[in-house]
Formats: structure tokens, C-alpha cells, sequence
């Protein structure tokens, strides 16, 4: 295998923008998808070398704390796959998915308490007028606008819970193994959407039932959750934030050239669905470009 460890890192994304795809394919909704890939996923991490002595490091405070978070990486893969449920379209979900960056320099700096950083600010209101362009193609594709709504809702919001939960990430997961931290996390975020199950008078569960969604299944959780991870891992130890940035920025545009590729959605979307999609992935390209040449300009300072 490639031991490039740039190479490697661009598999992982690839696999990581492969979800949904894989979301689209399956044909349970999205709370029982995300049900059996927190269940799978967190299983196959229990045969990991050294799982449980890791695990054990933890103190309490810990545990419940990532367990909490869980319920946030619950709630953004539930809004994430609804999205594309609501309006049968991983590219919409997708250029929705680039705003992470842009919560992300709002919510990161108030977490761990940092300044806010103006041009953070900027790339971020350019890439909510992204989203106005997309919401403008809505009444000239051939998706139902009420469906196209739903789904540009669920898409914005499963972008702020992703930022989210990766700010608390960010903050908490120091001098922690980032294996046993994801895998208390799918635990989380399994146990909510299990009550979610226990409480749903329209007992909305579905299982794998056909030979096609198992399939799907085993290769959302075992490849595109945890090999991806590890592979991600892997290369991340040995290369900069910035390279590691520029590539993990590739994920929906993998997954759009992919949704085009395999479901021709391209034919389903217009030209100003594709202008606000290249405004949101140009601030999301920018930003690590700008906080590079801000931190070589203030190298003693907190960027500003």
C-alpha cells in the first residue's frame, strides 16, 4: 500500500465523502441508518490492539462527557441523512456541508474562548450568500421545493451540529485517544437514538432487510467509518494542519463529482445551484490559505 501519507489522507476523504453516497443507496430513513452505523462502527472499534486499557485511562467525567457529545454527532448524521432523504440528493446535502468551516470560526473561538477572527467572519457571511444562490435554484430544478426546503434546512443545521460537536472535540480530546473518544461517541449517539426508538409511537425502526442495504451498510460503517478514520489518523501525524485542511476540504467535492458520476444529479441541478456550491467550497478553500499568511504576519500574536 501507498505509504504517502498525503495519499492516504486523500483516501480517507474520498471515503468520508463516500457517506453519502452510501446514505443515498440505502433505503431506510435516516434514523434507523444512523442507528445501525453508530452500533456496527462502535462494535468493530472493540477489536482494535489495546482498545480496553486505553478506554480504561479515562476518568468518568470523561466518559460522560464524550457520551454527550455523541448525542450531537447523533443529531448532525440524522439531520445530514434527512437532508438527503428529503430531497433524494447527496449534492445539495453536500454544498450544504461546507459551511461547517464557516460555524466553525464562530463557534470555535467562543468554546475555547479565543478571539474572533475577522476574516473568519467575512469567509463566512460569503459563504451564507452561497446558500441564498442555492436557495434560488430551487423553483428551477426538477426537486419539489417544499422537499428542497426541507432538505436545505436539515443541511444548514447538520452543518452547524457538525461544527459544533468538532469545536467540543477540539477542546476536550486533549491528551485523550482519539479511538476510544469516537467510539464513546457512536455509544452516545447510539443510546439517543435507541430511546428516540423506545419512545416513537410509530414504531418507525427498520431493519436491513435486503442483501443490497446489508451491503451498503457494511460498507458505510466498516470502510467509510472506521477505516476512514484510521487512515485519517495515520496521515494526519505526519503532515502540517495546513495540507491536512486543504485535503479534508476535498470531502464534498468528492461526494458531488460522485453524486454526479453515479446518479447523474448534475442533470437535476441548475446553473445557480452550482454558482452558490463555488462560493461555499471557495471560502472553505480560502480560509486555510488566509489563516496561514495571518499566523507567518503575527507569529507571536493571536491571529486576528
Amino acid at each position: 500500500m501507498n505509504k504517502n501519507p498525503l495519499f492516504i489522507l486523500h483516501i480517507a476523504v474520498f471515503l468520508f465523502g463516500f457517506t453519502a453516497i452510501l446514505g443515498k443507496l440505502l433505503s431506510i430513513q435516516e434514523y434507523s441508518l444512523v442507528w445501525w452505523r453508530m452500533l456496527i462502527s462502535s462494535l468493530v472499534f472493540l477489536v482494535f490492539p489495546r482498545f480496553f486499557s486505553e478506554l480504561k485511562k479515562l476518568n468518568k467525567r470523561q466518559i460522560y462527557l464524550f457520551l454527550g457529545i455523541g448525542f450531537l454527532v447523533a443529531l448532525h448524521w440524522i439531520t445530514f441523512y434527512g437532508s438527503i432523504k428529503a430531497a433524494d440528493s447527496a449534492s445539495l446535502t453536500l454544498a450544504c456541508f461546507g459551511l461547517t468551516a464557516s460555524f466553525t470560526s464562530i463557534l470555535e473561538p467562543i468554546i475555547l474562548r479565543q478571539r474572533l477572527r475577522v476574516y473568519e467572519l467575512l469567509l463566512g457571511l460569503v459563504a451564507f450568500g452561497g446558500i441564498y444562490f442555492i436557495y434560488l435554484a430551487s423553483p428551477n430544478t426538477s426537486i419539489p421545493t417544499a422537499n428542497f426546503n426541507k432538505a436545505l434546512t436539515y443541511g444548514v443545521v447538520s452543518s452547524f451540529l457538525a461544527a459544533l460537536f468538532s469545536s467540543l472535540n477540539a477542546k476536550h480530546i486533549k491528551h485523550t485517544n482519539p479511538i476510544q473518544v469516537t467510539f464513546l461517541e457512536l455509544v452516545g449517539g447510539f443510546v439517543l437514538v435507541s430511546i428516540y426508538f423506545l419512545f416513537d409511537n410509530k414504531n418507525d425502526f427498520q431493519w436491513l432487510s435486503s442483501n443490497e442495504d446489508i451491503l451498503w451498510m457494511l460498507l458505510l460503517t466498516v470502510v467509510c467509518t472506521n477505516l476512514a478514520f484510521v487512515l485519517n489518523l495515520q496521515a494526519m501525524k505526519k503532515l502540517s494542519a495546513f495540507t491536512a485542511n486543504i485535503a479534508i476540504n476535498l470531502e464534498p467535492v468528492y461526494g458531488i463529482i460522485l453524486a454526479a458520476f453515479i446518479f447523474n444529479e448534475n442533470q437535476n441541478l441548475n446553473l445557480m445551484f452550482y454558482i452558490g456550491t463555488a462560493i461555499i467550497l471557495a471560502t472553505v478553500f480560502l480560509h486555510p490559505i488566509f489563516r496561514s499568511i495571518a499566523e507567518k504576519k503575527f507569529p507571536k500574536k493571536q491571529v486576528p
